[in-house]
């Protein structure tokens, strides 16, 4: 796979940093390439370290629509693929 361009990546980085760093991330790649139908994509792993705050599954599914929205607006169009690689011991909030 191929990376992203300085600034894709830079506004991923900064992006999920700002709306994911309180659960431990870590680290993030970032790789362009096909998706399963061939069309072109951004492909988003982020890791994170085991964390005290439980994980509010709301807020990890809102981020990636909230990320392709400021990717669209940056004039990115390939769809980004985020996968998000936990501790195994990581709490996930319950409730709403």
């Amino acid at each position: 796979m191929i990376r992203a361009s300085k600034e894709i990546e830079g506004l991923i980085h900064m992006f999920l940093k700002e709306h994911l760093g309180r659960y431990g991330l870590e680290q993030i790649d970032v790789q362009v390439g096909s998706d399963h139908s061939g069309e072109p994509a951004l492909f988003i792993d982020a890791y994170y370290r085991l964390s005290q705050e439980p994980v509010q599954s709301r807020s990890i599914l809102q981020v990636l629509t909230q990320l392709r929205a400021e990717l669209v607006a940056r004039g990115e169009t390939r769809f980004p693929y985020l996968r998000h690689h936990f501790n195994e011991k990581q709490q996930v909030a319950t409730g709403r």
